[in-house]
């Protein structure tokens, strides 16, 4: 939480003395629990609202503002810097949104999600096949898993602990409405190969910058992204399969699960099509966001340091209010 509301440097100054790093840990536990606290007494599109207000009010302040106008200038490199300025400051109500709605996971869950089906989940319901879903950072991103769970198949969720240990705990205890297995992020190529070993599916969110990754383009824009899912899905024949999460109306929202990304070119090796299924993966992400930027949580590098807009021949377009 601390990168989100502090610059880069004061925290590492307050990070190195332990004593002011337990007390930065108390203090950002102490706000959540006691926002989480507010948003439970409320209707979860009350709690939705009044979090989106408050961080659309708050965040454009704050110094990661400058990751989210970054990435928006990058990816929409033919908008307005006043239509920038209102992807900045949705993307920051989206979030704030987010965190609202943690108390209200499980009634979102069960009662507040349309579910569509673009593929045959039937065979890894029935245990015949697994799959992994890979989704983006977009509207309630935690509620990936909820059209797998629902249909009752064995999922597991790869998650990123988070720094301080009381925020994670209490983030954990929220995720647990989620109704499948949660596991950190460790060692996760390992982790995940013991669930799929064990019959179960994985659900991923892999549209962040992964220093670890292949140059693989995003909005025209070479991006290093992880090939980690598409490596596994062919390894394990599993279903790679694309989730999008949308924000409608009033605390609801729709999941959908799309055909499964798959590489025809037999003729490339393994590492070749397992580039070609992240490239397509990429373009989907590409389509969404461009289709509702506004719920796109991007807080963090999505590109290098030196990443400039994609030549005049590139295939994007601005941003179109909504």
């Amino acid at each position: 939480m601390a990168k989100l509301f502090l610059g880069n440097r004061l925290r590492k100054r307050v990070d190195s003395s332990p004593a002011l790093r337990r007390l930065r840990w108390a203090i950002e536990a102490g706000v959540l629990a006691g926002l989480w606290r507010t948003s439970a007494w409320m209707t979860p599109e009350r709690a939705s609202e009044t979090g989106g207000r408050l961080l659309r009010w708050v965040g454009p302040r704050l110094h990661k503002t400058r990751h989210f106008r970054r990435n928006q200038v990058l990816a929409f490199p033919g908008s307005s810097e006043a239509e920038i300025d209102r992807l900045v400051r949705e993307a920051w109500g989206n979030l704030g949104a987010v965190l609202a709605e943690y108390p209200h996971l499980d009634t979102i869950r069960t009662e507040r999600i349309e579910t569509v089906t673009k593929c045959d989940l039937e065979p890894i319901r029935e245990g015949r096949r697994r799959a992994i879903f890979v989704a983006a950072h977009l509207a309630n991103w935690e509620v990936t898993v909820a059209p797998a769970v629902g249909l009752g198949i064995p999922v597991t969720a790869i998650y990123t602990p988070f720094e301080n240990p009381w925020v994670d705990r209490m983030l954990y205890r929220h995720r647990q409405a989620l109704g499948c297995r949660l596991v950190p992020r460790g060692d996760a190529l390992r982790t995940i190969m013991r669930e799929l070993d064990a019959g179960r599916s994985i659900g991923l969110l892999v549209d962040q910058r992964v220093d670890s990754g292949e140059p693989v383009p995003f909005f025209g824009i070479e991006k290093l992204t992880t090939v980690v899912p598409a490596r596994l899905a062919l390894r394990f024949d599993c279903d790679l399969i694309p989730v999008r999460v949308e924000r409608l109306p009033a605390a609801h929202f729709r999941v959908t699960a799309y055909e499964p990304v798959t590489c025809k070119d037999r003729t490339l090796s393994q590492h070749g099509r397992a580039l070609e299924m992240t490239r397509q993966i990429n373009a989907l992400f590409e389509d969404w966001i461009r289709e509702l930027p506004e719920q796109w949580f991007c807080s963090n590098r999505r590109w290098a340091k030196t990443a400039t807009p994609p030549l005049q021949g590139y295939a994007g377009r601005p941003v179109t209010a909504h």
